[in-house]
C-alpha cells in the first residue's frame, strides 16, 4: 500500500512515498492534477476512467496532450492512479 505525504512548493508540490522513500516533484500542473484527484480520492488510487472523465468535464483538461499523459503516467507510478 502507497503511503505518501503531499507538500506545496511554490507553485508545484513534492510527493513523498514512505513505502518506497521515492520523492517526486510536481509541476505546477501536475500539483493541480494531484490535489484536484485527491479530493475525490477515497483512501485508495482513483480509478483512470473515473479520473480521466473528471479531469475532462470538471476541470476542462485536454486529457489528450503529451504534456498531460506523461504527468497522467507519472501519478499512475505513484499510485495515486489505478487501473
Amino acid at each position: 500500500m502507497t503511503e505518501i505525504s503531499y507538500r506545496r512548493l511554490g507553485d508545484g508540490g513534492a510527493v513523498f512515498d514512505s513505502a518506497s522513500w521515492q520523492t517526486h516533484i510536481l509541476s505546477p500542473a501536475a500539483a493541480i492534477i494531484f490535489e484536484a484527484l485527491a479530493e475525490i480520492n477515497e483512501g485508495g488510487p482513483v480509478p483512470q476512467a473515473q479520473a480521466l472523465d473528471f479531469l475532462r468535464d470538471e476541470l476542462d483538461v485536454d486529457i489528450d496532450t503529451p504534456e498531460m499523459k506523461e504527468v497522467l503516467r507519472s501519478l499512475e507510478e505513484m499510485g495515486i492512479l489505478g487501473g
